[in-house]
């Protein structure tokens, strides 16, 4: 059995984060930073000092899975569009190791749940194109393409 607890030590999110990280940083060298653990705690440290992000480890059987970090964003309505209050996943990770046994699916479950219970009407999310495993899980999950964000490199 999984379970997702609120956590606020940022060292050990950074340590999680590892695995994801690096796996962004083969997909796209150009844009991601090397790992920097002392640098990942300290970014950690500062969105949890915020009331709009959230951070929750996953253990199954006293491991440690993975984690999942997610904000509430709210924006007001303007002449362009509707108010949006929207759930947004920054970031999940799963352990190598623990990988394909249903925990991801699992923590989106919980932030499922989480959105519901506290009101949001929609979970967002991005991930690289490159990503192909990415892109299959989240449809799995009912996620859907709303838009899309194109690039020309020069």
């Amino acid at each position: 059995m999984m379970q997702l607890k609120r956590t606020g030590d940022a060292a050990l999110v950074a340590t999680l984060n590892r695995p994801i990280h690096e796996h962004h940083l083969q997909l796209a060298p150009a844009f991601f930073a090397p790992y920097d653990h002392a640098a990942m705690k300290a970014a950690f440290s500062e969105m949890m000092a915020r009331d709009d992000y959230h951070f929750f480890t996953a253990e199954a059987h006293s491991d440690m899975v993975g984690y999942v970090c997610f904000q509430e964003r709210v924006s007001e309505a303007n002449a362009f569009r509707q108010a949006v209050r929207t759930l947004y996943v920054h970031q999940i990770s799963i352990n190598p190791e623990a990988k394909r046994k249903g925990y991801g699916r699992l923590i989106m479950d919980e932030v499922e749940r989480y959105a519901i219970t506290h009101g949001f009407l929609s979970i967002e999310l991005d991930y690289w194109t490159a990503n192909e495993g990415a892109a299959a899980f989240y449809e799995r999950v009912g996620f859907r393409a709303k838009r899309q964000i194109v690039v020309k490199q020069l």
